[in-house]
């Protein structure tokens, strides 16, 4: 695996111990989960959302002015973060990792000559072990399916965590993830449509007996059966009716089949609990939200992970320096793109005014495309300086009269 060449640390490689109050590695735990279409869908939910958030490369100056920064990290950020991937797809594959394991790691790779970065991989391992050496070091040794591994020091990982209260390094409780308490509920949910299924296909076998008035052989017992089978076929593709004459010979006895179905109720409650695991609504999982309820699924569920990923992503490829002089990562969402129509013409009233947003920022809040000279920003004359309201109120004139 050609992605891993990074500078090494001090320290020797024989000196490495695992660390002891982490107990076991990270194992793929939970990978079950996705048999579940609930879980699927719910992860989906979340996933396709998130991936709708723009990362960028911004610097913060003194006066508190934001500009967004050029170069090979803000192209990978905004437009490609690998070889394989647009940075919808990366958003996606991440969170979706993490929502299945309670981790996901990135693993940036830089030019070993120029030290500028190339990409950003998403890495599926599957197990990590905690290292620590005897500078007191972290590194994380990943192995994989294709039976490689990698020691990688910890400062040169992206890694973002969910349920993380337990374990020092990883998310999840211990080092196996939370899915124990999540699988239990879905192996009851599947329970209960095994048990639905197997009580419709019970429903659906006997229907009835024919009873033989006489002592009849075992051939001449499947003759009679043969019989009415023929009777009956004809008599529903010719007439459409299932009713058939029965002689004195023979009884036919229906038998009734009464199949114990799980009621509403039950199955809304292991759904929605499941739903509650993931932070996902009942109306967010079918796709028939109100503005207000899907605000409230922002600010639950996308919102956290949109500022988990900006720290991460600032911390595993920018510098202290860089940090300190007003750098970072930071992944924008375009909220009121979700909002209703009257909330989006009301909210570009007040912006613009305040100038706030350009026409062209304008126009593409509400689908359309931009125009020419349209990045332009208009300023409500209604609006003036804090500082200056009591000149622009009385006259400076009159003003400066009432100070001396």
């Amino acid at each position: 695996m050609g992605i891993f060449n990074r500078k090494k640390k001090q320290g020797s490689a024989e000196s490495f111990k695992f660390v002891n109050e982490i107990n076991l590695p990270l194992t793929n735990f939970g990978t079950n989960i996705s048999k579940s279409d609930v879980v699927k869908i719910a992860i989906d939910r979340i996933a396709s959302q998130c991936a709708k958030l723009k990362p960028r490369y911004i610097k913060k100056s003194n006066d508190k002015t934001v500009t967004e920064k050029s170069g090979k990290l803000s192209f990978i950020l905004k437009h490609q973060p690998n070889e394989v991937m647009t940075p919808y797809q990366f958003i996606y594959m991440v969170i979706t990792t993490l929502l299945m394991n309670d981790n996901a790691f990135i693993y940036p790779m830089f030019d070993s000559s120029t030290g500028e970065i190339k990409a950003l991989y998403p890495l599926k391992p599957s197990i990590v072990e905690p290292i620590i050496d005897s500078c007191g070091s972290y590194y994380l040794k990943f192995s994989f399916d294709s039976q490689e591994s990698f020691t990688i020091p910890y400062e040169n990982i992206i890694h973002i965590k969910r349920f993380y209260h337990t374990n020092q390094i990883f998310g999840g409780s211990s080092s196996k993830g939370d899915q124990e308490a999540l699988l239990k509920t879905i192996q009851i949910n599947e329970n209960v449509l095994q048990g639905i299924d197997n009580a419709l296909k019970n429903s659906m076998q006997i229907k009835g007996l024919l009873k033989m008035s006489a002592m009849l052989s075992e051939t001449d017992k499947k003759k009679q059966l043969d019989s009415f089978n023929e009777i009956l076929k004809e008599s529903i593709r010719n007439k459409g009716s299932s009713i058939i004459p029965v002689d004195l010979k023979g009884d036919y006895v229906p038998l009734t089949t009464d199949p114990k179905l799980i009621d509403k109720d039950t199955l809304e409650f292991l759904q929605s609990k499941i739903l509650d695991y993931f932070g996902v609504s009942v109306p967010i999982f079918h796709s028939k939200y109100t503005e207000d309820e899907f605000n409230s699924f922002y600010e639950q569920t996308i919102e956290p992970l949109a500022i988990q990923m900006s720290e991460a992503f600032s911390l595993g490829l920018l510098t202290q320096n860089e940090i300190m002089r007003g750098e970072e990562i930071i992944f924008y969402s375009e909220r009121l793109q979700y909002a209703s129509w009257n909330t989006k013409v009301t909210a570009i009233e007040k912006l613009m005014g305040l100038g706030i947003m350009s026409l062209n920022e304008s126009r593409g809040l509400l689908g359309l495309e931009p125009v020419e000279n349209g990045d332009r920003r208009l300023q409500s004359l209604n609006y003036v300086d804090a500082t200056k309201a009591n000149e622009y109120q009385v006259g400076k004139d009159d003003f400066n009269e009432g100070n001396n």
